[in-house]
């Protein structure tokens, strides 16, 4: 019985010490993200230090974006080694896209896939993080219509503007400035009295061209209008990220330069042109109450909820 014994616990140690190949001594790959996460303002740029432990040698390194949990495989990054032995690899890696698309993401992450010469691989996540612009709000603003005789359109509050602290303008107080504000104003508001419909228009496509003194304006900036789903409470609560993701799933109308049958609590999102200072920016729009017309004490009013 004992010499049975002896046999079995020799041929289990022969077993043990055939199955300690090389490899297994060597290890799996590690990979190591110091930090795995990062933060950026917009047009910055997110690092991380990357570490690569391969004793078999590593065939590839392939590095991934995730952006709500949706993989852009198709720009996937592929670093590829077939230097075998690789102890140790050290190499920074750089996030540099931080654009208004990407802050307005819920979750971002970059994802590194090591794989090594004997098939085996590690995967590590780097957390991206970047910073939201902040957002102003212009409550209760009440913007007029140019009077049907038009003569007197130049002294009626029409037109909306979120690059100044003053939000309404006329055309006279635009022409009445020493320096060319006509590049800060977005849109304006006219009534359509034979379709009877409330409008707001881009200066680009406003129709109403011999408004009194508005032919001296040097530039008529392109925004850009879309009918949202939002409700009046989700306007409310709205951030950055609720702002540029309304734009994206909101329905422009036949001319995306007007937003046409204004109705109250209407959401309506908008972006400006890149032409303007700081490049195109986005924005809501509530609409709180229209008293119909384009007559003397008719008008819309309206809170804007806009990026800085």
């Amino acid at each position: 019985m004992i010499k049975k014994i002896s046999v079995v616990l020799s041929f289990s140690f022969l077993l043990l010490f055939a199955n300690c190949t090389n490899d297994e001594f060597s290890g799996p790959p590690r990979i190591l993200l110091t930090p795995n996460f990062g933060n950026a303002d917009i047009g910055g740029t997110i690092s991380t230090s990357v570490d690569i432990e391969a004793p078999n040698g590593f065939k590839s390194l392939t590095i991934t974006t995730i952006v709500d949990d949706v993989r852009d495989d198709v720009n996937a990054e592929i670093r590829i080694s077939q230097v075998h032995g690789q102890t140790g690899l050290v190499f920074p890696y750089l996030f540099d896209e931080t654009t208004r698309m990407m802050a307005a993401a819920s979750v971002i992450d970059v994802e590194f896939l090591l794989l090594d010469d004997d098939d085996l691989t590690d995967v590590a996540l780097f957390r991206v993080g970047i910073n939201a612009p902040a957002t102003r709000i212009a409550p209760g603003v009440s913007l007029t219509p140019p009077q049907s005789g038009m003569g007197s359109g130049s002294n009626s509050t029409t037109f909306f503007s979120s690059s100044n602290e003053q939000p309404s303008w006329t055309v006279a107080q635009v022409n009445a400035e020493t320096e060319d504000v006509s590049a800060d104003i977005d849109f304006g508001y006219y009534y359509d009295a034979t379709t009877n419909s409330a409008v707001l228009a881009s200066i680009f496509d406003y129709p109403i061209v011999n408004l009194d003194g508005m032919e001296n304006w040097s530039t008529r900036n392109r925004t850009v209008f879309r009918k949202t789903t939002l409700t009046t409470a989700e306007f409310d609560d709205a951030g950055f990220r609720e702002i540029y993701n309304a734009f994206e799933s909101g329905t422009a109308g036949d001319r995306a330069e007007r937003s046409t049958d204004l109705a109250v609590d209407d959401i309506i999102a908008f972006e400006t042109n890149t032409s303007k200072g700081g490049g195109s920016k986005r924005g809501l729009i509530r609409v709180h109450e229209i008293q119909a017309g384009d007559g003397t004490g008719d008008f819309i009013q309206i809170t804007v909820i806009f990026e800085e």
